[in-house]
């Protein structure tokens, strides 16, 4: 009886931290629409005006990596649905506030709470990360000098190839970029904090047919920086409940 009551007490002290965590006055939309995507097209779009947030044909693990502010190697106990399945959300705060990639952490956590049943924890687990470093003869990242407004777009070419093309870029912006491509944590250890015009073309690994050089080839020999791997301590997501969006 005393293993039950044990086991119920922390379940309920998980969901209350969880809670607790997500909610936060004022930081919660006051509509929300969520409805399922099936056009099977893979681009999605954001688009954030003041008071408003538009997500197209994006997964619910985008979701929660906006909401929290990690990267996917960071959230521990994703279902399949999390990525393969895609939503169309519409949300309003009803004030018009302007939304930044911070301050709408609390409005999606809520979110994520209030209509996908959202649970979860908090762990320092060793994950395994790439830390982006200067080459031993320096970056060749072009710096940017005058006007021009920010811009880092990936794309897809026609000989297979993809193409990251940087005006007045980043490096945390380039390492979301890189983590996203790898599928693994990228950490910024370059001690970069300028804006930089380049262009970064590699070849995916899953197209063995293009030629060209693959993406740690590629960030070596154009932008002369290095990922290399190790493990490290990071904070992660554990994710302990969470259910399909109730759609409207």
């Amino acid at each position: 009886m005393g293993r039950m009551r044990a086991g119920v007490l922390v379940m309920a002290m998980a969901v209350t931290v969880s809670s607790l965590a997500a909610q936060s006055p004022g930081r919660t939309f006051e509509a929300v629409s969520i409805k399922r995507n099936r056009t099977a097209v893979a681009a999605s779009d954001t688009a954030t005006t003041p008071g408003r947030l538009s997500l197209v044909n994006a997964t619910m693990m985008s979701v929660v990596l906006r909401a929290f502010g990690v990267l996917r190697p960071q959230v521990v106990g994703a279902p399949e649905w999390l990525v393969s399945e895609r939503y169309d959300i519409l949300a309003v705060t009803g004030d018009g506030t302007a939304l930044t990639d911070e301050s709408r952490r609390a409005y999606l956590q809520n979110l994520l709470v209030e209509r996908c049943g959202l649970t979860f924890h908090r762990e320092t687990r060793e994950i395994r990360v790439y830390s982006l470093v200067p080459s031993r003869t320096g970056h060749k990242l072009g710096t940017h000098a005058g006007s021009g407004e920010y811009s880092m777009r990936v794309q897809p070419a026609d000989d297979g190839r993809v193409r990251l093309r940087s005006t007045r870029g980043n490096i945390p912006r380039l390492v979301e970029i890189l983590s996203g491509q790898l599928g693994e944590l990228v950490v910024d250890r370059t001690g970069l904090s300028g804006e930089y015009d380049f262009t970064l073309e590699w070849v995916p690994n899953a197209n063995d047919s293009a030629a060209g050089a693959s993406l740690f080839t590629a960030v070596a020999e154009q932008l002369g920086l290095r990922l290399e791997s190790g493990k490290r301590p990071m904070e992660a997501v554990v994710i302990d409940r969470i259910e399909r969006p109730t759609e409207d």
